[in-house]
């Protein structure tokens, strides 16, 4: 069953380039469908933000974890060092809770126990975003062509064809009883494709991407957003 995106916060986009001009244009596209879905969520949990996440974008308190300490904090942001298999949380703590293209960097076989325990500490949203096996080829084509262009790839590339990219069949098998499944297209793979060789090879973010929302996730996309609603809910 689809269920349709619901009231509540958005991104604002300008002031996102104001304070994070040199932002990869990724990042807000790979947020939008959530944030657009998060609804009345009061409480929210990112599991591995990386260097930017939802707190950020949102400039809203969000709770974060990852394996390593974080850099530059949000203003709201209250960080917790650990690891998405094994969180320090009571079941039912959070409203939402996130992972943003995590889980093609964990090993195939912790994957299982990250997907269970994001659905233990949430009262009834999980988001699990990223790549799936489908973009493997495309990853490939930048691999290559950044190696040609500047003679390196980028680390978090290898550690993908290093890990390979979860199947779907994998990430909905983890996922509990009791959890209706939505499935979100997210950033078409041309435009994927294209954004990572401009910020690869000039380093120049393409500003208009983030605008057209929606408009990019149509056709074969690179990601997809798994939107978990509690059954009943």
């Amino acid at each position: 069953m689809r269920v349709p995106p619901s009231d509540g916060p958005s991104l604002d986009l300008a002031r996102i380039r104001r304070e994070l001009p040199d932002l990869d244009a990724d990042v807000p596209l790979r947020y939008r469908p959530i944030v657009d879905r998060l609804g009345t969520a009061r409480t929210v949990l990112e599991i591995g933000r990386g260097e930017v996440g939802l707190a950020h974008l949102l400039g809203a308190p969000v709770v974060t974890c990852d394996v390593a300490r974080a850099g530059s904090l949000a203003p709201e942001e209250r960080f917790v060092l650990a690891t998405g298999t094994s969180l320090p949380f009571r079941a039912a703590s959070f409203d939402a809770v996130l992972a943003v293209d995590v889980l093609e960097h964990v090993p195939s076989d912790r994957r299982a126990s990250l997907i269970r325990e994001a659905t233990r500490v949430s009262r009834g949203l999980v988001f699990l975003a990223g790549p799936l096996e489908g973009s493997a080829s495309a990853e490939g084509r930048v691999r290559k062509a950044l190696m040609a262009l500047r003679g390196r790839t980028e680390p978090w590339l290898e550690e993908h064809r290093a890990l390979r990219l979860p199947r779907e069949a994998e990430v909905r098998g983890a996922i509990p009883d009791g959890w209706n499944v939505e499935r979100v297209p997210n950033v078409n793979l041309n435009v994927w494709t294209g954004n990572r060789l401009l910020m690869g090879v000039v380093g120049r973010p393409a500003r208009i991407l983030p605008s057209l929302g929606p408009l990019l996730d149509r056709g074969r996309t690179y990601r997809v957003v798994f939107v978990l609603r509690r059954a009943g809910d």
